[in-house]
């Protein structure tokens, strides 16, 4: 696998990518894009390493939006 810093670039693209194919013009669509992205992910990690594996990627995800004390997460 290519190095992290990679990684999250070709995250960004593909995302940026993905929402400009959706036809994403507001706060709305930007959730409904990214819920089916999750979605896929979720579904495509569970595929290969089972559903506790992706339930549990996704409970980590929240720690990087769930607010932490004395400011917002990083």
């Amino acid at each position: 696998m290519i190095a992290p810093t990679e990684a999250d670039q070709a995250a960004e693209m593909m995302l940026a990518t993905y929402c400009r194919a959706c036809g994403v013009t507001s706060p709305d669509d930007v959730r409904k894009a990214g819920e089916m992205m999750i979605s896929k992910a979720a579904r495509a990690i569970e595929k290969y390493n089972g559903a506790h594996v992706a339930v549990a990627v996704l409970k980590r995800t929240t720690l990087n939006l769930m607010p932490v004390e004395g400011g917002a997460a990083s």
